[in-house]
């Protein structure tokens, strides 16, 4: 076996893969355990949510050079900055604890359009059409992104296609898609480095 040569923006990426892979079990765990109105244990899933984006962006200048790069790339900075705001957005309406300052915050988000217009005028619908395209922008864009890795690692894009297909076909276990997702982003990785 050779040794694993792995640029430091590609274990950063590995290692927040694997932080929101975790992040996505422990949200799976407590909705579906209805303790999703325990604060604490959602916030802390968010933490993990976000450290693993905030992980993944020293890598997207380093993906190899495509003609697919140009659109993944793109799709995967909208992902990660969607994330970014709904972990900014759940943080701020989980960890108020006074409820003056929560009644004049949501006045504050009430009255700021590009806010509360998108996520709250359709009565909660818009939201939840944004966090799905949340979750699909970014794992189009990890997708689109491990296929300019195809001719050195057909195992590790297709591994990452099966992640994603998982994510998407389930629906409810998403952290074993990323997962599997994670584990074939390490052989596209590995690969590249023996090249």
């Amino acid at each position: 076996m050779g040794e694993i040569n792995l640029k430091l923006s590609e274990w950063y990426f590995l290692l927040g893969l694997s932080l929101y892979t975790v992040g996505q079990f422990l949200i799976f765990i407590f909705f579906n355990d209805g303790e999703w109105r325990n604060q604490e244990r959602i916030g802390f899933a968010l933490w993990f949510l976000l450290i693993g984006v905030l992980l993944l962006i020293p890598q997207i200048g380093n993906f190899p050079k495509s003609k697919l790069n140009l659109v993944g790339t793109p799709i995967l900075v909208i992902g990660i900055g969607l994330m970014i705001g709904m972990c900014v957005l759940d943080f701020v309406f989980w960890y108020i604890k006074s409820p003056e300052f929560s009644s004049e915050v949501a006045t504050h988000l009430i009255n700021t359009p590009a806010i509360w217009k998108p996520f709250m005028n359709t009565h909660g619908g818009m939201f939840l059409l944004l966090f799905s395209i949340q979750y699909l922008l970014l794992c189009l864009g990890l997708l689109i992104s491990s296929f300019s890795y195809l001719k050195n690692s057909s195992a590790g894009t297709i591994l990452v296609l099966i992640g994603t297909l998982v994510m998407f076909i389930s629906g409810s276990i998403n952290g074993l898609g990323y997962a599997i997702l994670t584990v074939g982003f390490y052989i596209n990785f590995y690969r590249q480095s023996m090249q």
